[in-house]
């Protein structure tokens, strides 16, 4: 996994304590990290028009502009730009910086174990915004259902049954609707009665394939070859986003 950090420091020492952080973070959690250093807020703005950083740590106390500013032009900028983790000298900007939605305020000097506590903040918010829901209705309630937890959705009669990682909950929501609502990059309809979540395949065969828990679901004979292409894109996709 590759991360691109960006580091806004106007400090020459303490850019130099926190980038070895950095990289001895990253190490440990097998991360590849691309990190770009600036000394202005300015120059940081202009580096990050097109919004392709990860994670930012941003001094507050910059001598062009100061930090909180040169966020707030960020997020004006681009409103969705990437997580910030403020570091600084004095926890007076703490309100100000969590309501630009900062993921981190740090007080220096800056340990290893306070930067690693923000980075690991990052990545699970990182991820928590990436996940994709599917919301469904079940008597009188509409539950959320976080995509990548779905294993596979069956339909008897009218009723569906969504299988997932925490449980089976059910609707009579169509089952050509609930699939028109999936990522389609990750589930298949392997056959009239059945769609699968391909990241929970163990095993693919002509006719049929096998879920890791076990379930064996027959697939569409005249859809197979089309089907198998589909699986075989989804593991090109997961082993190369796993290189990165």
């Amino acid at each position: 996994m590759q991360l691109h950090i960006a580091v806004c420091e106007d400090e020459k020492n303490d850019t130099d304590i926190l980038i070895s952080h950095l990289a001895g973070i990253c190490d440990d959690l097998g991360i590849v990290p691309e990190i770009d250093v600036f000394t202005s807020g300015g120059d940081f703005l202009e580096a990050a028009h097109e919004g392709d950083y990860d994670i930012s740590f941003i001094d507050i106390y910059l001598d062009d502009i100061n930090g909180i500013d040169t966020v707030r032009n960020a997020r004006t900028q681009n409103p969705d730009s990437c997580q910030f983790v403020f570091t600084t000298i004095s926890r007076e900007h703490a309100i100000e910086a969590f309501n630009l939605n900062a993921s981190h305020y740090l007080v220096k000097p800056l340990t290893k174990d306070k930067v690693k506590e923000s980075v690991e903040r990052c990545l699970l918010s990182r991820r928590q915004m990436n996940v994709k829901m599917l919301e469904i209705k079940t008597g009188r309630k509409r539950i959320p259902l976080p995509m990548d937890s779905i294993i596979y959705i069956e339909v008897t009669n009218t009723l569906c049954t969504i299988h997932t990682e925490q449980g089976d909950y059910q609707t009579y929501i169509s089952l050509n609707a609930l699939f028109e609502s999936l990522d389609k990059s990750r589930f298949i309809r392997a056959q009239k009665s059945f769609v699968v979540n391909m990241a929970f395949i163990d095993s693919f065969f002509y006719d049929h394939l096998i879920l890791k828990e076990g379930t064996e679901i027959s697939l569409s004979r005249n859809n197979s070859p089309k089907l198998k292409k589909q699986y075989q894109d989804f593991l090109f996709r997961y082993v190369r986003r796993q290189g990165r």
